[in-house]
């Protein structure tokens, strides 16, 4: 927090403050290698990332390299006429890939929260009926009691299924964790729900990853990776460990030397690991001093919790934080 709290906080930076409080103590939970000085550096190129993803989707004219769109679309067409679930990811430019996506021709639904569904969903329309020549498009509320159902007829009637898998909304885990599945990402473990790795198995489905990045001269960049195919001989629980260890691993090696590439290091927390979940085993804890306008709070780490300290207790954790640093390095 060192480098936003160099000056007085207004009311503009109280969201900014806790946000960047979540960011770092989610990026230290999962790499505790990576150097804490460099946080406000990383912080800052994420939030340049997010308002570029949104620039990007604005834009009328799509803002991607020829040579990286010709690759992208040869994967489209090898892949149109099986329709499957297209698994990516919050990272880099992933908003312009359903649009890439029905602009050759191929049938979109895109699952989304019924918060950007609201947010974005007229304008996604708006910007589909300018188009000639395209896809359909449809816009799937994740959080729907239906929603599972909606995507079962857009693959019956010729639809990709676009599915954001570190989304975190409709994907909460249950509390008996009887439909969540444990995926190992960087030092810790993620619970996600396992339902789209049954409806591939059950109803033979494909899974066609695909993230976005950026190159070293900072341009869209995608990812298209082998396609995850169900067989019927291999066992749901094999194939259900198979998929989100494949689907995570590529999450991780396109983050891991850009972790600025990935948004969800402001919400991580909302999918706990089951260490968090236990109380048989005590974890490393670490206190991150965070103030909020004129008041002042030690947010506790892996617990996500905070508890309101006074002035003098800020201070004197804030400098003792910046003395381990600077004895660390």
């Amino acid at each position: 927090m060192d480098y936003l709290e160099r000056n007085t906080a207004s009311e503009n930076d109280v969201a900014t403050s806790w946000l960047y409080a979540l960011f770092a103590a989610n990026l230290y939970r999962f790499c505790p290698q990576i150097d804490t000085v460099s946080y406000p550096d990383i912080y800052h190129r994420l939030v340049a990332s997010r308002y570029r993803a949104s620039d990007d989707q604005l834009s009328e004219v799509l803002p991607v390299k020829q040579e990286v769109l010709a690759g992208l679309t040869s994967y489209i067409h090898e892949i149109k006429n099986r329709p499957g679930i297209v698994a990516t990811f919050h990272t880099g430019s992933y908003r312009q890939l359903s649009r890439v996506m029905y602009m050759q021709g191929a049938n979109v639904a895109v699952v989304m929260s019924s918060e950007i569904l609201a947010e974005q969903g007229e304008y996604l329309f708006a910007q589909h009926a300018k188009m000639e020549d395209v896809g359909a498009l449809q816009l799937i509320d994740a959080d729907a009691g239906n929603c599972l159902i909606k995507m079962l007829v857009a693959l019956r009637d010729g639809y990709h299924i676009v599915v954001y898998m570190d989304g975190n909304h409709g994907a909460a885990p249950t509390k008996d964790e009887s439909d969540n599945e444990e995926v190992p990402f960087f030092n810790c473990n993620l619970l996600v729900r396992k339902g789209l790795a049954v409806l591939s198995h059950k109803r033979n489905i494909p899974i066609y990853p695909i993230l976005s990045s950026l190159d070293d001269e900072n341009e869209t960049l995608y990812h298209s990776y082998p396609t995850i195919s169900p067989d019927s001989e291999e066992p749901l629980e094999h194939y259900t460990s198979r998929v989100f260890r494949t689907l995570y691993g590529h999450l991780q090696e396109v983050i891991s030397p850009k972790p600025e590439m990935w948004e969800g290091w402001l919400y991580v927390h909302t999918m706990p690991g089951r260490r968090e979940w236990s109380n048989k085993r005590r974890r490393y804890q670490s206190y991150w001093p965070c103030r909020v306008g004129t008041r002042y709070y030690m947010m506790i780490s892996p617990r996500y919790t905070c508890q309101e300290i006074g002035k003098l207790s800020f201070l004197c954790m804030r400098k003792w934080k910046r003395l381990t640093r600077q004895m660390k390095n």
